[in-house]
């Protein structure tokens, strides 16, 4: 007489274990091929930021939104922005009145780019710009 769980039995745990391992393989094959997708999409995003942006100097007055960029303009002076939030990241790229709104959370800034509503805690980062009379261009730098 066979003890209970002999040959059937650790045949059945064998292939629960087969099973499980096959299971968790998968799991983790998912896994690392979204979190590699996010880490590649976050280099390409980083690497497109790194060139300056070029626009036309006859903007209107006023609030203007170019690619990840916000530019403010009043009169012949400009102040310009990352369009990227503080809160997590995403594009700022809506005005309601004197506020720039945050789609995602609805975070709001000045036209200066300060924090006036949360959930957003920092302001938004300056960047820095110049003239090009020749080309009659605004050439604003990516964040350093």
């Amino acid at each position: 007489m066979e003890p209970t769980g002999g040959k059937q039995g650790s045949r059945e745990t064998a292939e629960r274990r087969s099973f499980l391992r096959w299971i968790g393989g998968g799991l983790l094959g998912l896994l690392a091929l979204f979190f590699g997708s996010m880490v590649t999409e976050r280099r390409h995003r980083l690497r497109s930021e790194q060139q300056p942006v070029r626009v036309p100097l006859n903007l209107p007055q006023g609030v203007t939104f170019h690619e990840k960029v916000i530019i403010y303009r009043e009169g012949d002076r400009y102040e310009t922005l990352s369009g990227r939030c503080s809160h997590l990241g995403c594009i700022v790229d809506r005005k309601q009145g004197e506020k720039l709104i945050c789609p995602c959370h609805g975070s709001m800034y000045s036209f200066e780019g300060k924090v006036l509503n949360g959930p957003a805690t920092r302001n938004l980062v300056r960047l820095r710009h110049r003239i090009d009379k020749k080309e009659k261009r605004l050439i604003i730098e990516p964040p350093a």
